[in-house]
């Protein structure tokens, strides 16, 4: 496997998590090899297993889990990625297995594409503002969300798709 085709998908516990199979299924049919990595507070929002069960999906829950022996390598992407997240990424946290790979992978120069999902008020706040500023500075690519009607949430799945895409 190359790692052009590797994609490692850090889901977080938005709302917008319940989209983690449309966004694999769209990952997948992109020719990706999709490795996904669940935060903890993602079993707060929903079953964490019905969202994994997706035909290409490699639900990677342990750190015992091939191919975790040879990572970091691929485009790590983070979707939907919450304030709390956001936050630590760019603190440089690594507190659960998707902030601790994500801290690896960006280390190791990995690309790394981060796509918000959390409410207005979060979304204004200044340590968000911050962050952004820092991660970009780090090469991180932010998908920003989509705002309507005074509400944040995350991009649609074919903007993050378009951008993901565009980087290969």
């Amino acid at each position: 496997m190359s790692d052009d085709s590797a994609l490692f998908l850090f889901v977080t516990g938005a709302a917008r998590c319940t989209r983690t199979p449309e966004l694999i299924q769209a990952l997948v049919s992109q020719n990706f090899t999709v490795y996904s990595v669940l935060t903890p507070n993602v079993a707060q929002v929903t079953a964490p297993a019905p969202l994994m069960d997706v035909p290409g999906n490699h639900w990677i829950h342990a750190y015992q889990q091939t191919p975790l022996e040879r990572y970091p390598f691929g485009t790590l992407l983070v979707a939907p990625c919450t304030f709390n997240s956001f936050n630590k990424i760019a603190l440089g946290l690594a507190d659960n297995l998707a902030t601790a790979m994500i801290a690896d992978g960006l280390g190791a120069g990995n690309r790394v594409v981060i796509a918000p999902s959390m409410n207005r008020g979060l979304w204004a706040h200044p340590q968000t503002t911050a962050s952004r500023e820092r991660l970009q500075s780090w090469g991180c690519e932010i998908v920003p969300p989509a705002i309507r009607d005074g509400q944040v949430s995350m991009a649609p799945v074919a903007e993050i798709i378009a951008v993901v895409t565009r980087g290969r």
